[in-house]
């Protein structure tokens, strides 16, 4: 079988970029290896580089309609004694359209799924259980292809698929980039572990809690914030490395008993699903090979602190996207796909690498009892205190790991802002 663009992944940036073709009449087929969308509890909130992709792929409105409001603030605590550090009041942007979104990953891969399906459904093919086994291509027939188990693992046939490109979108653990370079991902994975919780527990609210929240610590930290409707809160945390988890979840009680407010007991609130992860920065040295091209964390991850892991996927998509679609309507040359692997692993290493780590020692390293005076980032955020003008520019403005591809185009103007 061949089509024009195959991306292996349906998970935000295959799903997006799917989209982002489609609205160009660009078809694409979408391959997933497991028999369901992964809805594990994973990013939560997406700064504005993201929803301005979100509103060029026309599904914004209805991840406004399916999330809780924005935040009205994102506030840094200290542990010890629920001081508040310095808080960052997003009301100057609560109507604008380009504001933060926030909305488990899990319910916006559906929505995403349903425009596929809804809005392209003879365009954009999405199927499950095709597990992609291994890509190459043939210059001689100006082809790639993917090599796919089909069905269940147990009873599962081999497939070929062939299309113009074939897309690695398909997570941490790609096939699509093992086939490529196999182990070698440079990078480091970091001691520490995160616990992540859904959590419910009325104290947020007798507390006054809202938004996001983040806990500053040497020993318990990570990040507290409203994600859900009725009253659904999540809580992520770090941890030592090397337990097991059922370890992990024997030290919870205590490390929660610190982070929320009012020091509660486990009878006083509820938690539900629950996920431990691994957390790594890594990045390959090339997103580029002939007809196969890699995006998101098929390329390169990141920690969560700060809301990076997710934002970049997205913005390699919409880049992605705007390199294809340059191509096929012959606006740009085949040289831009050069172009779409030099500037996003750019970003990613001069941008994203740094940033994560630094908010993720901000809130685990740093002295709590004197961050304050010493971290640079929260001085920006003190200055803009009080100038509410100073604070939406802020928030609104273009950011450094953004890219609009489409400046390099022979013809046209520019689509992405």
């Amino acid at each position: 079988m061949s089509s024009t663009v195959l991306i292996a992944g349906a998970g935000p940036s295959g799903l997006i970029l799917a989209i982002l073709l489609a609205q160009h009449g660009i078809p694409s087929l979408v391959l997933e290896a497991w028999p369901h969308l992964d809805t594990r509890l994973r990013a939560t909130q997406y700064g504005v580089p993201a929803t301005r992709v979100f509103r060029r792929a026309g599904i914004l409105d209805d991840i406004r309609a399916a999330s809780i409001p924005s935040y009205p603030t994102i506030t840094w605590w200290r542990v010890a004694d629920h001081q508040r550090l310095v808080e960052m009041d997003l009301n100057p942007v609560a109507g604008h359209p380009d504001r933060m979104t926030v909305i488990p990953l899990g319910e916006l891969v559906q929505i995403m799924l349903r425009h596929c399906r809804e809005r392209f459904a003879g365009l954009v093919e999405v199927r499950f259980e095709h597990r992609v086994v291994g890509v190459g291509q043939d210059d001689a027939r100006g082809v790639a292809w993917a090599d796919v188990d089909v069905g269940s693992a147990t009873g599962a046939r081999k497939e070929r698929f062939e299309a113009d490109y074939v897309i690695g979108c398909d997570g941490a653990k790609s096939a699509v980039r093992k086939s490529l370079f196999g182990h070698e991902w440079p990078g480091q994975t970091f001691d520490q572990k995160i616990v992540v919780q859904n959590v419910w527990y009325d104290g947020f609210e007798k507390h006054g809690w809202e938004g996001g929240n983040y806990m500053v610590d040497q020993d318990t930290w990570g990040l507290i914030a409203r994600r859900g409707k009725g009253g659904l809160w999540r809580v992520t945390y770090g941890d030592v490395g090397g337990l097991t988890d059922e370890e992990y979840l024997e030290r919870r009680p205590k490390r929660l008993e610190k982070m929320l407010p009012g020091n509660p007991k486990p009878d006083q609130y509820r938690i539900g699903e629950t996920n431990i992860y691994n957390m790594h920065n890594r990045c390959v040295k090339k997103m580029r090979v002939g007809r196969i091209l890699l995006a998101a964390d098929a390329a390169h991850v990141c920690n969560p602190w700060g809301g990076y892991g997710c934002m970049t996927a997205v913005l390699d998509a919409g880049g992605l996207a705007e390199c294809l679609i340059g191509l096929y309507e012959g606006k740009a040359g085949d040289e831009i796909l050069d172009l779409y692997e030099k500037v996003r692993l750019e970003k990613f290493m001069e941008f994203v690498d740094k940033r994560s780590i630094k908010n993720m020692n901000r809130l685990s390293k740093t002295d709590p009892w004197t961050v304050l005076e010493t971290d640079k980032f929260f001085g920006i955020l003190k200055e803009l205190e009080g100038d509410e003008h100073a604070r939406k520019k802020f928030f609104l403005k273009w950011s450094s790991i953004e890219y609009d591809f489409t400046q390099h185009y022979t013809t046209g103007p520019s689509t992405s802002q």
